[in-house]
């Protein structure tokens, strides 16, 4: 493993990342590593918020539009991913500096993985029509048959990790949560580590901001651009896990007859809201970050003066 300091900076969808990245970038040597689970797929851009082709061409990112969106990228291939590109790194010139908002990703750089089993196409897709058929309630009250340890720590509106759960029960045979390591040792991360978060102090103003993505993304073409990815890649639909992500599940359901118009942009709102939220609880949950407020006139500043402090000390 590479023993480079490391910078992450998380926080949640629409707080800013993108531009205090580019700041950091441009005042910084850094080597920018994307952790966005759903900006990793080709042609998801409008949606995933992805740096434009101009702006990634100015501001280099590893791990953006590298998977095929019909093809499964886990958080353990992830994992390896990362370790393979911080070990090319010139230690004297760059630093790795990790810039998104998928927490599961950035827990999974600091804490060794539990070794979950994959799924079968298939059953994913039985699983999705499960739930079209019955509803998340019912399958909330399957997961609670099948693995009662586990549903007291999903929430019932939490509909990705209820669905895996069930899929790999179908799979196994076994429980999700009889694969978790016992005595699991947290932190196991060995290089110094700068974790910068990104809080917002007015909750309505971060809703704001994501009502004027939302629509900002439904004017630039969102519904046209996965029209385009489902005749590219057929064999696509929303047991794949990049169109479970917020905004391209809801216009899923929309080309397909299940919601109108106005309804779609309701949903993406509130879903992207919810997303933010959970994206916070992790936050709070999560050990030694700097918190930084996104609408503090003298963020840059905050953050440049730390940053310099952690690579000092490094």
């Amino acid at each position: 493993m590479s023993l480079l300091p490391r910078i992450f900076l998380l926080g949640p969808t629409a707080s800013g990342k993108t531009e205090l990245t580019k700041f950091c970038y441009d005042n910084f040597s850094l080597r920018l590593i994307n952790v966005d689970s759903t900006q990793v797929y080709k042609d998801f851009d409008i949606g995933s918020a992805k740096p434009t082709a101009e702006e990634l061409k100015k501001y280099p990112h590893d791990l953006i539009s590298t998977i095929n969106p019909d093809n499964i990228y886990s958080v353990a291939q992830f994992k390896i991913d990362v370790e393979t590109i911080c070990n090319a790194i010139n230690p004297e010139n760059q630093i790795p500096f990790f810039t998104g908002g998928t927490m599961m990703y950035f827990n999974a750089l600091e804490n060794p993985l539990d070794h979950l089993p994959e799924t079968k196409a298939k059953t994913r897709l039985l699983v999705n029509q499960e739930l079209k058929k019955n509803g998340l309630e019912s399958m909330y009250k399957k997961l609670s048959k099948i693995d009662p340890i586990l549903e007291n720590k999903i929430r019932p509106t939490d509909t990705q990790r209820i669905l895996r759960a069930i899929e790999v029960f179908y799979d196994s045979g076994k429980p999700l949560s009889s694969f978790y390591k016992k005595n699991k040792v947290k932190n196991e991360v060995k290089y110094p580590l700068l974790k910068i978060g990104l809080y917002p102090s007015d909750r309505k103003i971060l809703h704001k901001v994501i009502e004027k993505r939302v629509d900002d993304m439904l004017k630039k073409g969102l519904v046209e651009e996965v029209e385009q990815i489902l005749k590219k890649y057929p064999n696509l639909n929303d047991s794949f896990s990049s169109l479970r992500s917020v905004g391209y599940k809801q216009t899923y359901l929309y080309l397909t007859g299940q919601l109108t118009f106005e309804e779609l942009r309701e949903k993406i709102i509130f879903s992207s809201r919810q997303l933010a939220k959970r994206q916070l609880t992790w936050m709070r949950k999560m050990s030694n970050i700097n918190f930084f407020d996104p609408y503090d006139k003298c963020l840059n500043l905050k953050v440049t003066e730390r940053i310099k402090k952690f690579l000092d000390q490094s």
